[in-house]
């Protein structure tokens, strides 16, 4: 309702500024004024923080002016020219910030979340300290009407309240309240929660547990558990680590950087990532230390589950099964789990890079490996090594954002060349599905449906 409320305060405006432009008669300018000037104070009184539409409010505000009093032709003009421009800047702002309607999970269960924190000590000499462990739970669940929320959980609750988050970037990512997950907080577990495959994923270097919550809720949906984990203190985590590089390996590892973003042979792209994790000392570092924080996450998992109203606690237990699953430097987490911790069943690296104390040693368990058109290849010594199956997929048009949420809830940035030319709900399906057809082969041990994607 609101967005077919905000088209039409930009579409009356534009069309009140340019009568203004071309001294339309009163009568005809001022019932437009008026009926947007209406429906502005109805968008305003129901949501005061959208900035997007702060440039069309003030352009509003010109034009009631203009018409109820008489002004010079000149001033006329330029006022009318600057309300078009206001108002043509508030289109551009809500179509690419927009307010989506976020894809209803396909599978059969409601979807519940639960959100809590976990502490670790750590005792390795190079790592000691308390590690501060943020974490996100999806289940299948049922939800009956009397239970349900209006609204579900708000997309991204999480990011706004996340230490380290510049307050200009808080303020301006406040609209996302208004965008809804299909995800109940607290929901009572379904019964088949008793069976559920875990799946424990690591989100991208600073970043938030919940960036995928469409891949989250449509596995929930489809009966499996999905626990995401984030170091709270990341920030500081990635600049203590980052200190420690000498300054000829950071100028070395930029050059690479900019090299990767050219086009490159896949030959040429496996050599020179290559070159990259090796150098890249601080990031190996942090995934060492990641690594163990999911490990004390699955040695908890027993007691985070037991905080999920209704779950069945009697089967239980810190032994039970997973797949390690990471988007980004999360990728390579999941990949260095896979070959630490016996538990793991099978891993899958969503476009990120192999950077780890372990990276070199194969990979025993089956692996699924999603790269953007631009990376592919950059782990073929993974691959040429792997003692199980190596799964590849790319997906074509697609860059390395197309895999986050941002894919659908921030299309500006495909205006920014930080997205690719493929459709964000194409690319999310198309991920979402592959990754369930991998998990129901591999963790689920069933049959896929081929028409998931």
């Amino acid at each position: 309702m609101w967005t077919i409320v905000e088209r039409a305060i930009l579409t009356a405006a534009s069309l009140t500024a340019a009568l203004i432009l071309v001294a339309a008669p009163t009568s005809v300018t001022a019932p437009a004024i008026v009926a947007v000037t209406a429906l502005s104070i109805v968008r305003l009184v129901n949501n005061s923080a959208r900035w997007q539409m702060v440039p069309v409010y003030l352009a509003v505000a010109w034009l009631c002016v203009a018409v109820v009093t008489e002004l010079p032709i000149g001033v006329r003009i330029i006022g009318g020219v600057v309300a078009l421009l206001l108002s043509t800047m508030s289109t551009g702002l809500v179509v690419g910030l927009p307010i989506p309607r976020l894809p209803q999970p396909d599978g059969p269960f409601e979807v519940g979340m639960i959100t809590t924190t976990e502490e670790r000590d750590v005792t390795t000499a190079s790592r000691r300290g308390r590690r501060r462990l943020f974490i996100t739970v999806w289940y299948p669940a049922e939800v009956h009407s009397a239970q349900r929320h209006p609204e579900g959980e708000a997309l991204w609750s999480e990011f706004r309240e996340a230490p380290g988050i510049p307050s200009g970037l808080r303020r301006l990512t406040g609209y996302l309240r208004q965008v809804r997950t299909h995800a109940i907080r607290g929901a009572h577990a379904s019964r088949q929660s008793t069976t559920a495959p875990v799946v424990l994923y690591q989100p991208g270097l600073v970043s938030i547990t919940a960036e995928n919550s469409l891949l989250m809720e449509s596995l929930a949906s489809h009966g499996y558990v999905v626990v995401s984990v984030r170091h709270i203190d990341q920030r500081a985590e990635l600049d203590q680590a980052d200190a420690a590089v000498d300054p000829a390996v950071t100028e070395r590892t930029q050059e690479i950087n900019r090299e990767l973003r050219g086009q490159l042979s896949r030959a040429e792209r496996a050599r020179v990532s290559d070159e990259l994790y090796r150098l890249s000392t601080s990031t190996v570092a942090v995934v060492a230390r990641r690594t163990e924080d999911s490990q004390h996450v699955l040695n908890r998992l027993p007691a985070i589950l037991a905080t999920i109203p209704g779950y069945p606690t009697g089967e239980l237990g810190s032994g039970r099964p997973f797949a390690a699953m990471g988007l980004s430097l999360g990728g390579a987490v999941a990949s260095e789990l896979s070959k630490i911790d016996d538990r793991c069943t099978a891993a899958i690296n969503i476009d990120g890079g192999l950077y780890g104390e372990r990276s070199y040693d194969s990979l025993s368990v089956p692996y699924l490996m999603i790269y953007s058109e631009l990376n592919t290849g950059s782990n073929d010594f993974a691959r040429d090594t792997a003692q199980a199956e190596f799964h590849e997929i790319s997906a074509p048009g697609a860059k390395h954002l197309d895999f986050h949420d941002a894919t659908i809830v921030l299309p500006i940035l495909k205006w920014l060349g930080q997205l690719g030319d493929a459709s964000g709900i194409g690319i999310a399906t198309w991920k979402n599905g592959q990754i369930r057809q991998f998990l129901d082969r591999t963790v689920r041990c069933t049959t896929p449906d081929k028409s998931a994607g």
